[in-house]
């Protein structure tokens, strides 16, 4: 091979070496918006269900600013009247898929958690008035009253807490 030929080959060898190395861009790449801000967000109240001593809450993330995306698990914090916390040891739900979900201004992004109700269990329940949600990645949360939503006292059997991902559509 001739040194003309191994320099075309070492300049093509290094053209293609940078291509690979930039960000993909074009036709066939999608870019997802910044990650939510909570300074952008509001917390509302979605819904609520209950059976078989299970207890399901709705919420949503309610975008108030520009264009964003959430993706993951919200952190969810139950709390005593006092605002100390009591536990934040949700579990993960993993036999639902987690996707980017993008939020337009005035959208919203939807997080449920789950729990069974005190009277299911045999010892240790405790009474959680509030939570506290946060949105996936965010330091910063948001409380919720949950006696209001409940109609009542919530007491929970410990470790029955799981959060499923957050989804475009209400429900997990």
């Amino acid at each position: 091979m001739s040194v003309r030929s191994r320099l075309v080959s070492l300049v093509v060898l290094v053209a293609c070496a940078a291509a690979l190395a930039l960000p993909a861009s074009g036709a066939g790449a999608v870019s997802a918006p910044p990650h939510c801000k909570s300074s952008q967000l509001t917390l509302k109240f979605v819904g609520f269900q209950g059976a078989t001593g299970h207890r399901y809450w709705q919420l949503a993330f309610k975008n108030k600013g520009g264009t964003c995306s959430l993706r993951g698990f919200a952190r969810v914090q139950l709390l005593a009247a006092n605002g100390h916390v009591i536990t934040s040891d949700f579990r993960h739900e993993k036999s639902f898929p987690v996707a980017t979900v993008v939020v337009a201004h005035g959208k919203r992004g939807f997080v449920a958690y789950t729990y069974v109700e005190a009277g299911f269990c045999n010892s240790g329940q405790f009474y959680a008035p509030k939570a506290k949600v946060f949105p996936p990645g965010n330091g910063t949360g948001f409380v919720f009253d949950m006696v209001r939503g409940n109609d009542g006292a919530p007491y929970l059997c410990p470790g029955s807490e799981g959060v499923f991902p957050v989804t475009a559509k209400p429900g997990p």
